[in-house]
């Protein structure tokens, strides 16, 4: 019988992996959720196994390597920074995400805490509760219409985050040196050079996958580029930005505020120093968050597993050419 285990099954807190295991006992496969936190934990409890899955398990060279039986390591979620894609590559194992399965909330989320700040809803309401009746309160609101966006990186979340802001007539901008002009086009999008989006942009919304790259891609020197009164948006992955540097930029008032649903350490410490700024939304990494998002995360995962252990190539597989090839 072929095993699948979950190694980090806590992770997701709250969920239960009831459609997992349904799915993969009607197929005669054995499913195990385990709580791992470290490689040797993840080594022990998923040695024998014929899948793993993860939400943010270390997937690093070492483990990869004592993982004798296994063809697939699939993660719960669009970014897959906890696997080593190359150290899989290297031994025939398919690493897979599941991209598509929250497009539409990460969008959305992007959108309402572009709203939330520019008309002021957090702020208001606080003042009220404070027994102030000001609609002055805070910075004065600009016309949407009157406002670039700024896209970094214009995949399917981007894309969708366009749609959305188009029907406010906002100016919209990328940078995304992968994505055709043809398909920026499509979107009635702008493509310009990172420097000229840090610099035009009214609201800057990071969607880049975190890698070597694009780590600390906003930085100081991002930062002083901008207009004092831009914004920045990030239900990317924390790391994209630098902290450190944004803290300081929001100190100094470089820029205007930022709305950030990822950190770059999570969870996020309440002694942490962005927690005293002012023009600050925080929210606890829950963009992809919805009832329909969560059913299809798990059936996907589950569906990506049994697939490649049927000998099939799924399109979600990140490293396909190398599985293709060692299959060969």
């Amino acid at each position: 019988m072929m095993l699948v285990v979950l190694a980090d099954g806590k992770s997701l807190e709250g969920d239960h992996y009831q459609i997992e295991e349904e799915f993969f006992r009607e197929r005669g496969v054995e499913f195990r959720v385990e709580d791992c936190a470290t490689e040797e934990e993840v080594i022990a409890a998923c040695q024998d196994a014929d899948a793993v899955l993860s939400v943010y398990a270390p997937m690093t060279e070492k483990v990869i390597a004592a993982l004798p039986n296994c063809k697939a390591l699939v993660r719960y979620g669009i970014g897959f920074d906890n696997i080593d894609v190359e150290a899989a590559s290297k031994r025939g194992i398919a690493a897979c995400n599941i991209p598509d399965y929250c497009i539409p909330e990460v969008a959305t989320h992007t959108m309402a805490m572009l709203l939330q700040f520019e008309r002021k809803i957090g702020l208001l309401d606080a003042s009220v509760r404070e027994g102030q009746w000001n609609p002055n309160a805070g910075f004065y609101s600009r016309r949407l219409s009157s406002l670039t966006l700024g896209l970094v990186g214009f995949g399917n979340i981007a894309q969708e985050v366009a749609k959305y802001a188009a029907s406010f007539e906002m100016k919209i901008i990328t940078y995304d040196p992968f994505i055709s002009d043809e398909v920026v086009d499509r979107y009635g999008v702008k493509k310009v050079t990172l420097e000229q989006l840090f610099t035009d942009a009214d609201y800057i919304s990071a969607h880049v996958p975190l890698n070597e790259h694009t780590h600390h891609l906003i930085n100081e020197e991002a930062f002083n580029k901008m207009k004092n009164s831009a914004v920045l948006l990030n239900t990317a992955r924390g790391p994209i930005i630098d902290q450190t540097a944004l803290v300081k930029a929001l100190k100094e008032k470089t820029i205007r505020g930022a709305c950030l649903d990822v950190l770059e350490h999570e969870p996020l410490q309440l002694d942490d120093e962005i927690l005293k700024l002012e023009h600050v939304v925080i929210t606890p990494h829950a963009a992809f968050n919805s009832e329909e998002a969560k059913q299809r995360l798990h059936l996907r995962v589950a569906e990506t597993a049994y697939a490649i252990l049927q000998g099939e190539h799924p399109s979600n597989i990140l490293n396909r050419q190398a599985v293709v090839s060692a299959k060969g």
